[in-house]
């Protein structure tokens, strides 16, 4: 995937220069803790330490990107000053002081390569979309063995740690952000951290979890109950945001903005009185992070293209007493949402 000839041009600079690890990645293809991708109108190249020249000499094999050894950023901008660059594309959102400091110094008119990234991140290539697609096959995958392996008893942390487990054995790479299991009266915190409650008959579950695959996330939140109990309110609240998520996913169309998606599915739950309880935005874009532009929120003002990918991810929550979300990662085509994940999302009570 030819990113960065694709950026460069958009940036207007006589170079960009690429330091933060996911723009990086999404440059190369090649992960990472140390680099710079520099461009220029002649050539990429890739700026690496010793300790990972030799693989990102493999991945870079037969590719348009080169690669260079470098012990430090200095050795770097050393490089780019013998260029004679004057106009320097960096990401500002990316860039810390002492680096912008840095670059200054070096005599570099900079400017921001940021919304070039952002606009071209935002709509996924067909091998974006295959990698994502893998990612979320992966995730259900896991969660459909671990629902198998849930045990009266087990805390969250086991049961959060079992599905990690799971996801790397059918394929993961690494989670997409740290796994949220939540049981009985947690799961009303919308970002719960696992913890030592205890799973006990009658209790809401919720998993909120991902994985990469290629690095490129899939984002994904089941709630069940953990066998049968006074469950008719959960019932009817499951049933809403269930006619919420199913609204957003057959209702958004390329062409409207995050601020309208979302109300496709806020709308619904108005209807029940559930909106208050609606506490977070209806989605967010995905890719080689969880969390991407756009935004479907009630201040979601960027308009939905045809190729971006994000959640779907309606949520009620009642403190103290129980919460509800169901999310999938959806891509949206010319005829609409379509859904990568393939569970079932009607109520289960194990």
């Amino acid at each position: 995937m030819d990113f960065t000839k694709k950026i460069f041009r958009r940036v207007g600079a006589d170079a960009m220069l690429t330091e933060s690890s996911d723009l990086r990645f999404y440059l190369t293809g090649f992960a990472s803790s140390f680099g710079y991708v520099y461009t220029d109108a002649q050539e990429s190249i890739l700026f690496t330490d010793p300790r990972y020249a030799e693989s990102a000499k493999a991945c870079m094999k037969g590719q348009y990107i080169g690669v260079e050894v470098a012990g430090s950023a200095d050795a770097v901008f050393d490089f780019i000053r013998s260029r004679k660059i004057k106009k320097l594309a960096v990401p500002f959102e990316r860039l810390t002081v002492p680096k912008m400091l840095r670059l200054k110094k070096c005599g570099f008119k900079l400017v921001d390569s940021m919304p070039a990234f952002t606009d071209a991140m935002e709509c996924k290539t067909a091998e974006e979309l295959a990698l994502i697609e893998r990612a979320c096959s992966v995730a259900e995958q896991a969660y459909v063995r671990l629902l198998g392996q849930l045990k009266e008893g087990m805390t969250e942390n086991e049961a959060a740690a079992l599905l990690e487990y799971e996801m790397r054995l059918c394929g993961a790479e690494d989670r997409s952000f740290e796994t949220i299991a939540a049981f009985g009266a947690n799961t009303s915190v919308p970002h719960h951290a696992s913890g030592d409650t205890r799973l006990r008959k009658g209790m809401p579950v919720l998993f909120d979890f991902g994985c990469k695959v290629g690095g490129y996330c899939s984002d994904i939140t089941r709630t069940f109950l953990f066998g049968k109990g006074d469950n008719e309110e959960f019932a009817k609240v499951y049933a809403a945001v269930s006619e919420a998520h199913e609204a957003a996913l057959e209702g958004i169309l390329p062409g409207m903005t995050g601020r309208e998606a979302d109300e496709l599915a806020r709308s619904r739950l108005r209807r029940y009185g559930l909106d208050k309880f609606f506490t977070h935005s209806l989605g967010h874009g995905i890719g080689v992070n969880i969390h991407e532009s756009p935004t479907l929120g009630p201040s979601g003002t960027h308009v939905l293209r045809e190729g971006m990918v994000f959640s779907d991810e309606p949520g009620v929550y009642f403190e103290g007493k129980f919460g509800i979300r169901i999310e999938d990662t959806v891509h949206l085509t010319a005829g609409g949402a379509v859904s990568f994940m393939k569970t079932d999302k009607k109520l289960t009570v194990l």
